[in-house]
C-alpha cells in the first residue's frame, strides 16, 4: 500500500467488547437511574435543610466546573471529544437541576414525583454514560458486520494516527493538506498546557505516518513558544524549506568561507519560489561585493551557467538567483501592445529571467534621444532584436534611418517599413552625413527659438539611427570613410540627444577594434541601452565590459546551445549537438547601472527572413522627417529623395560613388553644390578641401586636427611620453583636467598619426623609443 492510499481506510478508534459486557453496563446504568429517581421523589420531602441545597448544588456545580475545564482548550478538529465529554455531564446536571426543583418547592406537587420518573425514563433510554465510552460490539468470526462506518476525513485520520502513535497528550491540529491527490500536509502539534512539545526524532515521526525516514520534520512556530511546533510532512515532493535550509550550509561553507568563491559575502535572506531559490547577500561593511560566477556554479554544481544569475547594487548588496532549469527556455512572440510605446518612452522587447517584462527606452522624457550599443555574434539574436525596436519605434511615431554596412543583408525585414534603409558602406556613411546635416538643422532652428532641449512632436518627430554591422565601416580599408564614420557618430552621440537624434551601434563585440579604436564611440554608447549577447569571449574583460557593468557584476559568456538537463548531462548521454535549444536572443541588458538577464520575444524565421516581425510593423507607410528637415538633408547629400533607389548599395568605396570608375553611378558622378552646415545653402568662405567633394566638406577628417580633439590634449601626452613609456592610467592621472575617455582617445589618435604606440597591453610610449 503506497501513502497516497494511506488517506482511504478509516481509523478504528473505538473499544470493541462483547455483547454481554455491553448489555451489564446499561442495565446497572438504568438501574441508577431508577434508584436516583426515586431519592430524588422522595428526598424533598424529608429533608429541605441547607445540607440539601449544598449537596445537589455542588454537584450541578461541580459538574460544570468539570465540563469546563475538559472542553476549553479544544481545537476545532477535536469536535468529537467535546460532545463525548457534555454526553457524560448530562445525567448530573439533569439530576441536580431536577433536585432543586423539587425542594425549593413548598409542600407536596403531583409533579415532584413525575419528574424524577421521566427523568429516569429518559435517561435509561438514552444511556448516556454507556454511549460516551464508545463501546462497539465485539463480533465473532461467524457474525457478519450490519453495515458500513463511515471514513474518517484525511484530517481526522491523520489527528488520529498522531494520537494512537505518540500517546503523550500532544494533538495534531491546523491541518492542511498541500494537495488532495497526495499524503504531504502541514499541521502544527500542540501539547498539554503548561508543557513543551516533546523532541521527536526523524524515525518516530516517519512511523507515526508511516512515511519514508527524512520526510516529516518539525519547525519552530513563528512567534509561538515551545508548546506548539509546527509539522510537515512532504513524502511525495520536495522540501523547499530544508533545500533552502542546505543552500545556507551550503552558501557558508562552499562560497562565503576563506579561500573559497566569494569569500566574506554573507547570505542575509533567501525564499523559496517555484523553480527558483533567490538569496540575498551582502560583502562585509567596507568591501565591494564581488561575485564570480563560474565560481558560484562551481559550488553549487550548476553547469549550465544560465541557471544562475547574479544581479548586484554595485556597492556590497547582491541578489543571486537559482533555477532549476534555464528560466528563458521558452519565450512567447511579441504582440503590437509590447511594441507600443508608454508614456515613459518604453517598449517592451522580451522577458527577464524573473518572468518580468524586459523594457527599454526608445527616448527618455528627461534626457532626450538615447544612444546605445548591441554587441553579439552571428547567430546570437541581434537581428530579432533590432526588428523589434525598429517596429516598436514605427508603432510609437518614431523616424527610423537604417545602415546595414553587410549590404542588407542583415536587417532585410526592415527595408521598405523605415524612412531609410541604407544599404553597404558608401550609402549609410552617407546617411550619417545626411543625419548630421538634420542634427545642424535642428540645432540652428532650437537656438532661434530660445529651446534648449527636446521636445516630442514640437515640432520634430524622434529621429533613432540604427548602424547594423558597423565595425566594418568603422575597420574600413579607406582611411577617409573609417576617419568620416567615426566622426559622424561620436558628433552625433555627443549632441544629437538635445535635438531629438538618437543612435544605436550593432556590433561583434565591445572591443575597440570593433569600434574603431575610437573609445569616444564606446564611452558615449554605453550611457544608454546596451546589450550583450553570445560574444567570442570567455571572461567580463574580455568582453570588453571594463567600466561598463556594474561594479562587483561578473558572468560567463553565453553558451551557443543550453540543454534541459544539464550540457555535461547532454555530453555524457551521447545527445547530438543539434538536441540543446538555441539561446538567440539571450542578453545581458545593461540600463540605468544594472545588469539584467532576459531573452528577447521569439520569432520563427522563415526563408531567410522572420514573417511574425514583418507583420509587426504593419502596413502604415513609415514615419519621415519634416519638410525643413528633409530639405536640409537632401541639400546636403542630394540623395534624400532617392533614399529608397539605393544607388550606391554597389559600392565599396567613395571612390567608386563620386568617379566614373567601374561600380559608380552616371547620377554620382558629379556631387552636388556646397551647402552650409545647417544645410540651408547658406554662402560665406569656401570650405577647406575635402578628399571627395562637397558632401563631405565640413568634415574635419583627414586634417591636422582628429574629430573631437580635446584642444592641447594631444601636445600634453607627447610631452609625458618624451619623459619616457607610461602606463595609461599615469596618463590619465597626469592630465586631472581630461576625462579619462579623452585621454584614452587622444592616445588612439596620436597613434593613428603614427606619433605613439603601446609598449605592451595600457603601456603608452612615442613611436621613436
Amino acid at each position: 500500500m503506497n501513502t497516497t492510499d494511506q488517506a482511504a481506510p478509516a481509523v478504528d478508534t473505538t473499544k470493541s467488547v462483547p455483547g454481554h459486557v455491553i448489555y451489564r453496563r446499561v442495565l446497572a446504568e438504568r438501574t441508577s437511574y431508577a434508584l436516583t429517581a426515586a431519592g430524588m421523589a422522595v428526598g424533598p420531602q424529608l429533608d429541605d435543610s441547607a445540607w440539601s441545597y449544598l449537596a445537589s448544588g455542588g454537584i450541578g456545580l461541580g459538574t460544570l466546573a468539570w465540563l469546563y475545564a475538559k472542553t476549553k482548550n479544544t481545537d476545532p478538529g477535536q469536535g468529537l471529544s467535546a460532545i463525548t465529554r457534555a454526553q457524560r455531564a448530562i445525567p448530573f446536571l439533569t439530576a441536580a437541576g431536577t433536585y432543586v426543583a423539587n425542594l425549593i418547592t413548598p409542600g407536596f406537587n403531583w409533579w415532584e414525583v413525575v419528574a424524577p420518573a421521566a427523568w429516569a425514563g429518559l435517561m435509561g433510554w438514552m444511556a448516556p454514560l454507556t454511549r460516551s465510552a464508545s463501546l462497539v460490539l465485539e463480533l465473532t468470526e461467524h457474525q457478519a458486520p450490519t453495515g458500513i462506518a463511515r471514513e474518517l476525513t484525511y484530517t481526522e485520520f491523520l489527528a488520529a494516527k498522531w494520537a494512537q502513535a505518540t500517546g503523550d497528550g500532544t494533538r495534531l491540529v491546523s491541518i492542511a493538506p498541500y494537495r488532495a491527490d497526495r499524503p504531504d500536509f502541514e499541521a502544527v502539534v500542540v501539547a498539554q498546557a503548561g508543557k513543551a512539545v516533546p523532541t521527536f526524532t526523524e524515525v518516530q515521526l516517519a512511523a507515526a505516518f508511516d512515511f519514508p525516514v527524512g520526510t516529516v520534520k518539525m519547525r519552530p512556530v513563528q512567534g509561538s513558544g515551545p508548546g506548539r511546533m509546527r509539522l510537515v510532512a512532504r513524502p511525495t515532493s520536495e522540501d523547499t524549506e530544508a533545500v533552502a535550509e542546505g543552500i545556507r550550509g551550503l552558501w557558508e561553507t562552499a562560497v562565503s568561507a576563506p579561500g573559497k568563491a566569494a569569500p566574506g559575502v554573507g547570505l542575509i535572506e533567501h525564499r523559496t519560489e517555484k523553480d527558483r531559490i533567490v538569496l540575498l547577500v551582502a560583502s562585509p561593511p567596507g568591501k565591494t561585493i564581488y561575485l564570480p560566477h563560474t565560481a558560484i556554479c562551481s559550488a553549487f554544481g550548476i553547469d549550465d551557467p544560465s541557471r544562475l544569475v547574479i544581479e548586484t547594487d554595485g556597492i556590497r548588496m547582491g541578489v543571486v538567483s537559482i533555477y532549476k532549469s534555464n528560466p528563458l527556455m521558452k519565450v512567447r512572440k511579441a504582440t503590437v501592445e509590447d511594441l507600443t510605446m508608454d508614456d515613459k518612452g518604453r517598449i517592451t522587447i522580451g522577458v527577464c529571467h524573473d518572468g518580468k517584462p524586459a523594457r527599454m527606452r526608445l527616448w527618455d522624457p528627461g534626457q532626450g534621444a538615447l544612444r546605445g550599443i548591441t554587441a553579439g555574434v552571428t547567430g546570437a539574436g541581434k537581428s530579432v532584436l533590432q526588428n523589434l525596436i525598429l517596429a516598436g519605434e514605427k508603432r510609437s511615431g518614431v523616424v527610423s534611418w537604417v545602415g546595414d554596412v553587410q549590404g542588407g543583408m542583415s536587417l532585410p525585414e526592415a527595408e521598405g517599413r523605415v524612412d531609410w534603409f541604407a544599404k553597404g558602406p558608401v550609402e549609410t556613411l552617407l546617411m550619417l552625413t545626411a543625419a548630421h546635416a538634420v542634427m545642424k538643422y535642428r540645432e540652428r532652428i532650437s537656438n532661434e527659438m530660445g529651446r534648449g532641449d527636446f521636445a516630442l512632436g514640437k515640432p520634430w518627430p524622434l529621429i533613432n539611427i540604427t548602424l547594423d554591422e558597423i565595425n566594418r565601416l568603422l575597420s574600413h580599408p579607406d582611411e577617409a570613410m573609417r576617419k568620416a564614420t567615426a566622426y559622424l557618430i561620436a558628433d552625433i552621440q555627443k549632441t544629437g540627444r538635445k535635438v531629438g537624434i538618437g543612435i544605436r551601434l550593432a556590433v561583434q563585440s565591445l572591443h575597440l577594434k570593433d569600434l574603431g579604436d575610437d573609445d569616444a564611440i564606446r564611452q558615449q554608447g554605453k550611457v544608454g541601452a546596451l546589450f550583450l549577447m553570445r560574444t567570442a569571449s570567455s571572461s567580463t574583460k574580455e568582453m570588453g565590459l571594463d567600466g561598463i557593468a556594474p561594479a562587483g557584476f561578473q558572468m560567463e559568456n553565453i553558451p551557443a546551445r543550453i540543454y534541459e538537463n544539464g550540457q555535461i548531462e547532454a555530453l555524457f548521454s551521447g545527445q547530438d549537438d543539434e538536441d540543446g535549444e538555441s539561446t538567440a536572443g539571450m542578453a545581458y541588458m545593461f540600463l540605468d547601472g544594472r545588469a539584467k538577464f532576459m531573452r528577447t520575444f521569439f520569432a520563427q524565421k522563415v526563408d531567410g527572413v522572420y514573417p511574425d516581425l514583418i507583420a509587426l510593423y504593419g502596413e502604415e507607410p513609415a514615419n519621415g522627417l519634416t519638410r525643413g528637415e528633409a530639405e536640409a538633408a537632401q541639400a546636403k547629400v542630394g540623395l534624400y529623395d532617392l533614399r529608397h533607389t539605393n544607388p550606391y548599395a554597389d559600392c565599396d568605396t567613395l571612390a567608386q560613388a563620386f568617379s566614373d570608375a567601374p561600380g559608380s553611378t552616371p547620377a554620382a558622378s558629379t556631387p552636388p553644390p556646397a551647402t552650409g552646415a545647417d544645410g540651408d545653402g547658406g554662402g560665406g568662405e569656401a570650405p577647406a578641401p575635402a578628399p571627395f567633394g562637397a558632401p563631405f566638406a565640413d568634415i574635419p577628417f583627414g586634417l591636422d586636427n582628429d574629430p573631437g580633439e580635446e584642444p592641447g590634449l594631444q601636445d600634453q601626452i607627447l610631452e609625458l611620453l618624451a619623459e619616457g613609456p607610461k602606463p595609461l592610467k599615469d596618463l590619465r592621472a597626469a592630465l586631472p583636467d581630461f576625462q579619462p575617455s579623452s585621454v584614452s582617445n587622444a592616445c588612439s589618435q596620436l597613434k593613428a598619426k603614427g606619433l605613439a604606440t603601446t609598449r605592451k597591453r595600457g603601456v603608452w610610449q612615442l613611436t621613436d623609443s
